[in-house]
């Protein structure tokens, strides 16, 4: 999810000079003498559209960034990045922002908006026969370093999936052979191929530079590479980096999409992404930054004011992004119960999360969880005979059915045995608006007669670690979630939910640790059917849904918008919805090579 702007307990202060210094003084300004005093420094910011109050933050010229990147040719960013940037590895961790879609491109991009892949890389890469997928790749694209981008550079790329730890790992593992001729590479499948996993990886396989990564000769290795600047094909190339506070990307003189008129040439010369939290309020931070993708409450005033841009003119604002999940863990009683687990989700009051919580800046999910742009998928007959949706007395009356009652009039029900329910919800310390979530679903859940008790306090902070840890080992009853994120067909999402096995640790799916094997069979054959095959995938789905709706493995709340934020004082032209620019206004890892690249090449300075 694109998170909340807020301040982590730990380090305020260093976030103030530091990030703070970084935010202001990294564009427009040479660096400053130590002897420089702090009236000179106010002058320089005030020029340069600051006030006094900040400049005072800066009067140390210690504080000043060395680095003159000048601030009308400068596109500031924020909020994607959290934590130490960890260098350039696309395939690992909090690498920089932008390696992918700046720098190192894909071979297809994906615009969930129109649901239509963007050829890119290659001018075709589509299913040539039963066993059979070709590649052919644009002519006249070069690296960074001058030299061709060639088949063979493809070819290098998938090949680095026979390391066990590469994410393509097992989808290298279904292929026959990959062979090169020219501009035409070919992938022969042993089997029949896994249709939308192998379709999703073409146009999330970054494509990295042969000569700079020939010293990717183990999984170590693979897991090591991305310490120096990346040689990619897109329109940027590193200028500098600072891991603990911002990325610079400079403009290429000659980027290949724009000279072949696929893409406009990009006006910024610098994109410059901040890492870590503005320590102002996000009003004050967004005068500042040009685009932030962090969550901004009240942000209708200033909307409605002309002031900041969101993709939206009115509610819900963003584009949504994923979904929200009150995760119950089946293992542990009485969530082992369908029946439990329909009552808890019928009382449940998603519509006070997106009033009382993000002031109608997120649509409540439906029954399914299927996000907005996959509604063409969900059936929506069966939804409505068999979703649910907030209903207190229904959940009330479920339970009684089902054999929950309040044995010592307490208002809470008992498990059957008579044993006390009382189920820990947790969500990590500090993301604010799922900490708002946690106290509104205790709430509504009481009013059903389910105790629910949050985890984190001030007492015991559940930091994102211990949330990590808890939700992957299955040692917790009730999380919220939000994996997985929007993508090219729902496939992801039916995995996300249940896949098999179960192991002592998840990582990416089924952290419910549902096991129903007709479905996780039914999710294989909705993988293993060709993508044209529409209503083939959409009985399968149906099907899928079916299940979910009857057992509730996983409860669906709210959808996580493209958190996005932006002010027209250095540039414009911003994604709206209300124009021909439906692209994803955000830097997020994953969204660059949807269409968050064409939302830098369609802006204009002011």
């Amino acid at each position: 999810m694109f998170r909340v702007v807020c301040l982590d307990r730990r380090g305020l202060v260093g976030l103030l000079l530091g990030i703070a210094a970084l935010t202001l003084s990294l564009v427009g300004f040479a660096g400053a003498a130590s002897t420089a005093g702090s009236e000179d420094a106010s002058a320089q910011f005030s020029a340069n559209g600051f006030t006094s109050a900040k400049a005072e933050l800066f009067s140390d010229g210690a504080l000043m960034s060395s680095t003159f990147y000048p601030r009308a040719q400068s596109l500031i960013t924020s909020g994607t990045q959290w934590g130490t940037i960890q260098g350039f590895n696309p395939y690992f961790g909090a690498y920089a922002i932008g390696t992918v879609g700046l720098c190192n491109e894909t071979l297809l991009r994906y615009d969930p908006l129109k649901d239509r892949y963007i050829n890119w890389l290659a001018r075709s890469a589509k299913f040539t026969g039963a066993k059979t997928y070709t590649v052919e790749v644009r002519p006249g694209i070069k690296w960074s370093n001058g030299q061709k981008f060639t088949g063979k550079d493809v070819a290098f790329n998938f090949k680095l999936g026979r390391f066990s730890n590469a994410f393509w790992h097992d989808q290298y593992g279904t292929l026959k052979s990959i062979k090169v001729k020219g501009l035409t590479v070919t992938f022969a499948f042993k089997g029949t191929p896994d249709y939308a996993q192998w379709q999703h990886l073409i146009w999330n396989l970054p494509m990295v530079n042969p000569g700079q990564a020939r010293t990717i000769r183990s999984a170590a290795t693979l897991e090591s590479y991305g310490q120096q600047a990346p040689i990619g094909t897109g329109p940027y190339t590193l200028a500098s980096l600072d891991p603990t506070t911002r990325v610079v990307w400079q403009k290429k003189a000659v980027w290949w999409a724009a000279q072949q008129k696929l893409a406009p040439s990009p006006k910024p010369t610098y994109v410059i992404d901040l890492a870590g939290s503005c320590p102002w309020g996000w009003v004050e931070c967004n005068s500042i930054e040009d685009l932030a993708n962090s969550y901004a409450p009240g942000i209708k005033k200033y909307v409605e004011s002309g002031e900041f841009q969101t993709y939206f003119p009115k509610a819900p604002y963003n584009l949504s992004a994923n979904t929200l999940w009150l995760t119950p863990n089946t293992k542990h009683k009485p969530l082992d119960d369908k029946a439990f687990r329909r009552a808890l989700a019928t009382s449940i009051d998603v519509g006070s999360i997106v009033t009382n919580d993000y002031q109608n800046q997120v649509l409540p999910a439906n029954a399914t969880g299927l996000l907005p742009t996959w509604k063409k998928w969900v059936d929506q007959k069966q939804l409505k005979s068999l979703g649910f949706s907030y209903d207190p007395a229904k959940a009330r009356s479920l339970l009684a059915t089902a054999g929950y009652k309040d044995v010592n009039g307490d208002g809470y029900v008992e498990n059957r045995d008579g044993s006390p329910i009382n189920l820990k919800l947790a969500a990590p310390s500090g993301w604010s608006d799922w900490e708002t979530a946690e106290g509104l679903i205790v709430n509504s859940a009481k009013a059903a007669g389910i105790h629910l008790t949050v985890v984190n306090s001030i007492y015991n902070p559940y930091d994102f670690n211990r949330y990590v840890l808890e939700r992957n080992s299955g040692t917790f009853d009730l999380v919220i979630d939000s994996t997985p994120q929007i993508g090219d067909n729902p496939w992801s999402y039916f995995d996300f939910l249940f896949h098999l096995p179960v192991f002592g640790t998840q990582t990416s799916t089924n952290f419910s640790r549902y096991v129903n094997p007709k479905a996780w069979n039914l999710v294989k054959k909705l993988d293993m059917t060709p993508l044209d095959k529409a209503a083939a995938r959409k009985s399968l789905m149906s099907q899928l849904e079916k299940i979910e709706l009857a057992d509730v493995p996983n409860i669906p709340l709210w959808y996580g918008g493209v958190w996005a934020i932006s002010q027209s004082k250095f540039w414009t032209n911003w994604p709206s919805s209300d124009s021909k620019r439906n692209y994803f206004p955000t830097m997020a890892r994953g969204y660059m090579q949807m269409t968050g690249i064409d939302m830098i090449t369609h802006l204009e300075p002011a």
